[in-house]
């Protein structure tokens, strides 16, 4: 049987081009997806924990209104503007630069308290105040902002606006040129750097605070703060009691478990990251993007011949190099996300694990296309685990082969019309494939009517022998039923004629790239062929050669087959200059030991033994196996021609007294 089908060697730059073009694919493709924005906003979140440093001391100091405070002073918010007096009061007296208040001051108080703050606010320090501005719904506008007007319109104001993410999480710089620390720092005279666009805060550990008083503790700084502890710092002083969840915002530092902050803390962040130059800045979109670009190109470049732990290791390698670069480019300063090239790595391993697993899909099946029609399925599967690879050279190795014909078939045929012969070799080549496989054997072709099989590949067996005899018999046996269906037309009387042999031929796939088969070659199989013929001039059905003989003796005990191997002659098989003994199975072990003594005799060129041998055969069979009897005759005239040819060369001609083989022709 041939296959037809493209060659197995193909460019390599296809399969790497169509992966590397599909992982970026992909890739352009990620951004779309919902859980894309939250993934990289986690990365940052991260980094910003894991990164966050102790603040500097830049001169900033947080005075809080908490819950020590309000609970000192058996308050409630809002407190009265005359204790803010004080506490503007009291600042500027202990040296303080100046005060930003995170307070919005939009309704009036008392008049005298609304008056003592106005009078602590044209003091020398210079104080800015809160300003904000609200959404406002109206029947007119869906929603527009409007500024919060102040009770202290000749007041510095600057803006407390921020701009949480859509999670919640707030990590954009409060970047407005009014913003509350901005002004702050220009009311002190002290230099800052303003946030380039979309600057992020850099946020400090939460373990250890930013320098902080209480409300309490600023009232009476002389006393209750350590002398010079406000000289020349900035101050802001705002509420900080986490309750309602009034003025507090989610932080990046959320993602190792930190709570909110008040919007003081957040404001005076952003101060010390202005006074330090301290601003996380993104980096340029196409950055992360070509860097992920270059690492799968990287990779799919190394295992441009795919290895899945090589591309593993190397996948691994570069994904720690990026969180590192990134972790790296975040402490200068540059958020660099390394989720892209986490991605990009991630799907190109994907795609190459699919797109390996596919071609191994392919190649087990084509595997098993290749060889399903030679093999029985078990052999096929124990092929595809295996590995195999049909390659187009043979291999040598030791085979037992069978070659099979219908005697008869041919003269049969010339009486029936050609479908009536085709319905009877699908009949019987459907049976001889089933036996075949069912005795683990490779069928290799049908050549007319015969059939050609072999055992001992493609996987070895070490009983290819017995299993090649065995196959034998039961094929006979399957002839007997092919017969009793065919009665009635020419085929009941065709005769089933089999050779074995065992012996060294080259097996494989054997071809051209685009037609090959998988098949023996060799002397091996010429003789085999010749044993099938050989099986007319002794009347056998199944013959096999010494080199089988020998095989089968030479299994383990046990093994062995059970039945009887009767040895039949010598011969000169057509086509060949030396003799090959030859055996038929025999159900009278009797007679078949009878023969192995017989051939022992003429090896020995023991006449007289080897007549006596014949005489007993030619007794046994006449009396037990009549089917024999002419095969006992024809040893007995051999042997004594072969005796009358020795006694009457003389012992000088000793060379003339072995037993020589048989010459038989091609018919």
């Amino acid at each position: 049987m041939a296959s037809t089908r493209a060659p197995v060697t193909q460019d390599a730059w296809r399969p790497w081009a169509l992966r590397v073009l599909l992982a970026l694919g992909l890739l352009a493709l990620l951004p779309a997806l919902p859980v894309w924005t939250p993934l990289q906003r986690l990365e940052h979140d991260l980094l910003a924990s894991w990164t966050a440093a102790p603040p500097p001391d830049v001169g900033v100091l947080v005075v809080g209104l908490d819950e020590p405070s309000l609970a000192a002073l058996n308050l409630t918010p809002p407190l009265p503007r005359r204790l803010h007096a004080q506490l503007v009061q009291a600042l500027s007296a202990a040296g303080a630069l100046a005060l930003g208040i995170d307070m919005l001051f939009a309704a009036p108080q008392s008049p005298a308290d609304d008056a003592a703050l106005a009078a602590a606010l044209q003091g020398r320090m210079p104080v800015v105040l809160a300003a904000a501005d609200v959404a406002v719904n109206t029947s007119q506008v869906a929603q527009y902002r409007q500024t919060v007007p102040s009770v202290f319109p000749m007041a510095r104001q600057g803006s407390v606006a921020v701009q949480p993410d859509d999670d919640g999480v707030l990590r954009l710089a409060p970047a407005r040129s009014d913003a509350l620390w901005q002004e702050l720092a220009r009311s002190g005279e002290r230099s800052f750097q303003p946030p380039p666009p979309g600057a992020l805060l850099r946020y400090y550990a939460p373990e250890v605070p930013l320098p902080y008083a209480h409300y309490t503790q600023a009232l009476e700084a002389g006393q209750a703060l350590p002398a010079a502890a406000l000289q020349g710092r900035l101050v802001l002083l705002g509420q900080n009691t986490p309750v309602d969840g009034v003025d507090q915002f989610a932080t990046p530092l959320r993602a190792l478990g930190a709570g909110t902050q008040s919007g003081v803390l957040v404001h005076a962040t952003a101060l010390v990251n202005g006074l330090v130059g301290d601003w996380v800045v993104p980096a340029h979109p196409a950055g992360p993007w070509l860097q992920a670009a270059l690492a799968v190109g990287c990779v799919a470049a190394w295992t441009r011949r795919w290895r899945g732990g090589q591309a593993v290791l190397l996948s691994a390698a570069l994904a720690l190099l990026a969180l590192l670069g990134g972790l790296w480019a975040y402490l200068a300063g540059v958020w660099w996300t390394a989720l892209p090239t986490l991605a990009g790595l991630a799907l190109h391993l994907n795609v190459g694990a699919a797109d390996s697993y596919w071609r191994e899909h392919r190649r087990r099946e084509q595997l098993r296309a290749d060889f399903a029609r030679y093999v029985p399925a078990a052999v096929v599967d124990a092929l595809v685990a295996d590995g195999a690879q049909p390659q187009l050279h043979g291999e040598r190795r030791v085979l037992t082969l069978l070659f099979s014909d219908l005697a008869g078939f041919t003269a049969a045929s010339e009486h029936l019309p050609p479908e009536a012969v085709a319905q009877a070799l699908n009949a019987y080549f459907s049976r001889m494939t089933h036996t075949v496989h069912q005795h683990g054997g490779t069928l290799d072709k049908f050549i007319g009517d015969a059939v050609m099989a072999f055992w001992n590949a493609p996987l070895p067996d070490p009983r290819h022998a017995d299993r090649a005899l065995a196959c034998a018999l039961a094929m006979q046996a399957d002839m007997v039923d092919l017969r009793a269906l065919w009665r009635g037309t020419p085929f009941a009387q065709v005769q089933l004629r089999i050779g074995l042999h065992t012996g060294e031929a080259a097996v494989g796939h054997l071809g051209s790239h685009e037609r090959f088969t998988y098949t023996a070659v060799g002397d091996a199989v010429n003789t085999a062929a010749r044993l099938e013929g050989a099986n007319k001039a002794f009347g056998t059905g199944i013959l096999l050669s010494g080199a089988t003989h020998d095989a089968l003796q030479a299994m383990p005990a046990g093994a062995a087959p059970e039945v009887p191997l009767m040895w039949l002659d010598t011969v000169v098989l057509a086509g060949r200059s030396t003799g090959v003994d030859v055996y038929t199975p025999c159900d009278d072990a009797a007679l078949a030991s009878i023969s192995h003594t017989l051939r022992y005799h003429l090896q020995a060129a023991r006449w007289a033994q080897a007549l006596q041998c014949c005489a007993d055969a030619c007794t046994h069979a006449a009396a037990q196996a009549p089917q024999w009897h002419g095969q006992a005759l024809r040893w007995q005239a051999r042997v004594q021609a072969q005796a009358n040819t020795a006694l009457a060369d003389g012992p000088v001609a000793g060379a003339t007294a072995v037993f020589t083989a048989q010459a038989l022709d091609k018919t």
